[in-house]
């Protein structure tokens, strides 16, 4: 192998490497889904982002520099990555889990009940509550947690995913296939 083949990447990163149409879509994208217009933009970062400007990053029509990338990307208020990198297709992956709403209720209800409830278990209690509320399932006696809930709920709670994936096993809230 000579060394210019040597430096360039294999054919099978090729697919997973951004490019300039990824990132000018991103950044328009971002700005669409915050109801923004280009001039909106310029005016609300007073004037650092200009208008003109962002549309021909948007259109893939101007190089983007780094310092301007970290510029729009303090604007919209998300990391640098976001904007840079492709974002990994978690669809498929990641744990799911399905929890029992009438042990929850009942722990919670239940004053007599042998289980402390503790600050974790309590942000179990109030992050499937939210869910319910979000997805108005009030008659459920289970619901089923996507793995960006369970993601989200273990940053919320500060612990890692293996830890809350055993909380809610000890307190015989995961439903689990036997």
């Amino acid at each position: 192998m000579d060394k210019k083949s040597a430096m360039l990447p294999r054919q099978s990163n090729l697919c997973h490497m951004t490019t300039i149409e990824l990132v000018s879509s991103r950044l328009r994208a971002i700005r669409l889904s915050r109801g923004l217009t280009l001039h909106e933009i310029e005016v609300a970062s007073k004037r650092r982002i200009r208008a003109v400007v962002l549309g021909s990053y948007e259109r893939g029509d101007r190089a983007l520099s780094v310092r301007m990338a970290i510029v729009i990307a303090q604007f919209y208020e998300v990391p640098l990555s976001y904007l840079l990198e492709e974002p990994e297709n978690r669809a498929g992956k990641g744990v799911t889990a399905t929890l029992d709403l009438r042990r929850i209720r009942t722990i919670f209800a239940d004053s007599t009940m042998p289980v402390k409830i503790t600050a974790s278990l309590r942000s179990v209690f109030n992050f499937t509550a939210e869910i319910v509320k979000l997805r108005n399932d009030w008659n459920g006696e289970l619901i089923s947690l996507r793995s960006s809930d369970i993601d989200l709920l273990a940053a919320a709670i500060g612990v890692p995913l293996d830890e809350l994936i055993e909380i809610l096993r000890s307190h015989k809230l995961l439903l689990e296939a036997k």
